[in-house]
Formats: structure tokens, sequence, C-alpha cells
């Protein structure tokens, strides 16, 4: 019984970080495709004005789905970190690089400063989603099993080439789907 209501609380908890943080993401999809200097510049403003309150709250979900599968069911956690460390410890770099891009850019006064932490912001909201799929796709598999050893068979495989691409066309989506919202809530439908 105890069992049943941690797995829902641990699912509510994913969807809640799948939607919240896959926002979050796709804003960062949105900025990297936003174009140069000029023309990406209304674009990045909406995606810091948008973003800004709440991309690091976004990962308060992440946090408490490690916690819950972690105290409420040890020996997977303990399974999908031993196979998949490798697109996990990824993703954890992606997440550092980018919420250090995020957080660098705005305060940059030289444009090429700018440019570089803009990329790392961008390219790491592609990384993260991707990796954090590709290890969804391998377990989808079947492949991760109690006693799975860290092999890059668990994870690079087509399944979870394909679940990781998933997760980034999934990201931008939530991403456009936000973004566009809040530009109509500060009357900027362009």
């Amino acid at each position: 019984m105890i069992e049943d209501v941690v797995a829902w609380v641990l699912l509510v908890a994913v969807a809640a970080y799948a939607c919240a943080g896959g926002t979050d993401y796709g804003a960062g999809f949105w900025d990297l495709v936003a174009g140069g200097a000029e023309r990406g510049k209304r674009p990045r403003w909406l995606i810091d004005h948008a973003m800004e309150p709440v991309w690091e709250t976004n990962n308060v979900w992440l946090i408490f789905v490690l916690v819950i599968m972690w105290t409420g069911f040890p020996v997977l956690f303990q399974t999908i970190f031993s196979a998949m460390w490798l697109p996990l410890a990824l993703a954890a770099v992606g997440l550092v690089l980018r919420g250090a891009g995020f957080a660098l850019r705005k305060p940059a006064r030289r444009l090429a400063r700018r440019r570089v932490y803009g990329a790392v912001f961008a390219v790491s909201s592609l990384l993260t989603p991707f990796f954090l799929g590709a290890a969804v796709g391998g377990i989808a598999t079947g492949r991760v099993a109690p006693g799975t050893q860290a092999s890059a068979d668990a994870w690079s495989n087509g399944t979870s080439v394909i679940a990781g691409l998933l997760t980034v066309a999934a990201t931008a989506s939530l991403g456009a789907v936000f973004l566009t919202a809040d530009a109509r809530r500060f009357d900027a439908p362009d």
C-alpha cells in the first residue's frame, strides 16, 4: 500500500518536472534558434523575462524526484544510476552549464562574452533533455535490471536516441507554448 502511494507521488513529481523543466529547456531551444544579435534581441529578452522567475525553481522537482526515488525505491535508484551513470552525469553537467550560461549572460558587458554564455545556455538546453530522454529510453528497452553494470549498451541504442530526440522536441513544444502565452501577457505578440 505505501509503495503505491510513493509510486504515485514519484509519478506526479516526474510529470511536474517534465512540464516545468521541459518548458525551461524548450525556452533554451528557442533561444538557440532566435537568430543573430539584432534579430534575436527581442526573442531573447522575452525568454529571459519569462524564464528568470522560474528557471531555478524548476530544478526543485528534479531534486524531489531523486529524493523520493532514493528513499522509496533504493534498489531502483541504485540500478538506474549504476546502469545510466554516463547519460545522467552528462545531463547533470548540462544542468550546471545551463544555469551558469543563463545567469552569466545578462550581466556580461561585452557582446562576445554574452554570445559565449548564450551558446552555453542554448546548447545545454538541448543536451540535458536529450541525455535525460536517452536514459528513459534505455530503461524502456528493458536493458536495465537489478545488477546491471554500467554499459553503453544500456543507453546507446536506437530507442534511447529516439527517446532523447523526442524529449528535445517535446521540450521545444512546451517552451513555445509557454513563451507564446507569456508574450501575449506582455502584449508582445510578434
